[in-house]
């Protein structure tokens, strides 16, 4: 399995997690999506692709950052450390 589809993989599971420590079923979350209960089934099991805004609604109604289901909420990027001064222009 190439790095891409594992880290698709851990944010599906990240967002089934989440949804179970909330008590949320399933059914609920595809209420709230607006879509049908096999519809969100497929998304968290990775049969469809998640679409940005519908990632972004999943977010919402987790009540959690979108960052936190990307990275993980024990993991903060610093987007500082990825510049090196080389690459920094003065204006």
């Amino acid at each position: 399995m190439n790095n891409s589809k594992i880290i698709v993989k851990e944010i599906r599971e990240r967002i089934k997690t989440v949804r179970i420590e909330k008590g949320y079923s399933q059914d609920y979350m595809a209420d709230m999506l607006n879509i049908s209960q096999n519809a969100y089934h497929k998304l968290e099991k990775g049969h469809t692709r998640i679409h940005l805004e519908k990632f972004i609604d999943i977010a919402k109604v987790l009540e959690v950052e979108v960052s936190d289901l990307f990275n993980g909420p024990d993991h903060v990027y610093i987007f500082s450390s990825y510049y090196s001064k080389k690459h920094i222009r003065r204006l």
